[in-house]
């Protein structure tokens, strides 16, 4: 039996229920899971494979999952990882190659500067829960006209964490 770590960044709470579908669905394929946010420092040595996700805030995944990620490269390098990314972005067509592109674009800056390869690279629509998100945000999430509602398609996460275990060794 394998152990997996998934680690996450969220500011709003919408990457929490990814990574918790993940976990799920990992743990389903006979993985023992630790399910963890970014802050937590979990330790990725000790862990058969890992799968770090963070949603989108002003174009970049959240600060703290890249430090975690730089800080941990060598611990990734080491073992299957996989990386996931939730973005509001892809809310109104998940599959408009553009979006898909746009929201791609957001997780390459990390593995290019971490060097790790990941083994797969799941692309999630978020949330736009208004009372999830700061005064600040709400303006400038109102400004853009960004759609209202949760998009968040958990059968995907676990289609694809399902096809992703596979590909992390657990089945």
């Amino acid at each position: 039996m394998s152990n997996v770590l998934v680690v996450y960044a969220t500011g709003s709470g919408c990457t929490a229920g990814v990574a918790e579908q993940i976990a799920r669905s990992l743990a389903e394929a006979g993985a023992t899971v630790e399910l963890a946010p970014v802050e937590d420092d979990p330790v990725a040595a000790d862990i058969d494979a890992v799968v770090v996700g963070s949603g989108i805030r002003a174009g970049q995944w959240h600060g703290n999952a890249k430090r975690w990620v730089l800080a941990n490269r060598e611990a990734l390098k080491g073992r299957p990882t996989a990386f996931f990314t939730c973005c509001l972005t892809m809310a109104t067509d998940a599959e408009d190659p553009q979006k898909v592109a746009q929201v791609r674009a957001y997780t390459d800056p990390i593995i290019a500067e971490s060097g790790v390869e990941p083994v797969d690279v799941g692309l999630f629509a978020g949330w736009n829960e208004l009372k999830s998100f700061s005064l600040p945000e709400r303006l400038i999430l109102k400004a853009m006209k960004a759609p209202v509602g949760d998009f968040r398609d958990f059968s995907a996460v676990a289609a694809w964490s399902e096809a992703v275990a596979r590909k992390l060794g657990l089945s």
